[in-house]
């Protein structure tokens, strides 16, 4: 097993930790995994592309590199609302509760300024043509 597999295999376990942690997003790491698969692993790089919750969003970053509104609004909002109860929860208040939850809010900042995929139906004609 070389580097690439490795830092894949983890990538994508930290993508499956993200799917159940609100505050972890998980489209990056699985993002990060599907590309060091993709330079070690052509089986599991295939996996990923087929796989039925990933995959279109990992044919979408590779072919046009954007990411649906959906998947945007969903890591938004999941970042927002776990970072936010969790810092309220478990952080004590001042600098340090704002310091975390600034990270939590440049972290929405990088999704929200990742380019959008044009909604389907306008995909669906441009592959028609």
């Amino acid at each position: 097993m070389n580097l690439w597999t490795l830092l894949g295999m983890l990538f994508l376990a930290l993508g499956f930790i993200g799917a159940l942690l609100p505050i972890m997003p998980t489209v990056p790491f699985v993002l990060v995994a599907a590309a060091c698969f993709a330079r070690s692993s052509p089986k599991m790089h295939r996996w990923m592309r087929q796989h039925r919750t990933f995959g279109p969003t990992i044919r979408n970053w590779e072919n046009n590199r954007c990411v649906s509104r959906k998947m945007k609004i969903w890591a938004i909002t999941m970042m927002t609302l776990g970072g936010g109860i969790s810092t309220w929860l478990f952080v004590p208040p001042g600098w340090m509760s704002r310091a975390v939850f600034g990270a939590f809010l440049a972290g929405d900042l990088v999704v929200l300024l990742l380019r959008e995929c044009p909604p389907e139906s306008v995909r669906a004609g441009k592959e028609k043509r």
